[in-house]
């Protein structure tokens, strides 16, 4: 066997998830700019906007980070508001819009994961209930 082909593995899988991470962002980011009343959305654009604005957010965290606690703070309020930046003219929207989109975008996968903890919650109570 190839000593390289479990690299090679491991690359695919790397990019593969870096993808769907990609195209999961920016379905939330879509969701969140249908809930904000963002008129002009498409995915096209909501990929576009993750890209850049992920680039622009890396910039200014990495900027920020030296400081312990206050720039991880600041580092994560301002780097909203850069993507905002971003997705303003992409979207073809106010800044609020953006900004409210992007934070939804940002808190919507935790609001997902806990309604489907508690839903996987109440159907083992169910089946726990039939099984006593």
């Amino acid at each position: 066997m190839n000593p390289v082909l479990p690299l090679g593995g491991l690359l695919v899988l790397l990019a593969g998830g870096l993808l769907a991470l990609l195209f999961l962002s920016a379905a939330f980011l879509l969701w969140g700019a249908r809930l904000v009343g963002i008129e002009r959305r498409s995915f096209g654009r909501a990929i576009g906007t993750i890209l850049l604005g992920h680039v622009a957010w890396i910039v200014v965290g990495a900027l920020l980070h030296a400081a312990p606690v206050v720039g991880t703070g600041a580092g994560l309020l301002l780097g909203f508001c850069v993507s905002a930046a971003v997705m303003t003219p992409i979207f073809d929207t106010t800044f609020g819009k953006a900004l409210a989109a992007n934070i939804l975008a940002w808190l919507l996968p935790f609001v997902l994961l806990g309604g489907l903890v508690l839903l996987g919650l109440a159907v083992t109570g169910v089946l726990f209930l039939f099984l006593a």
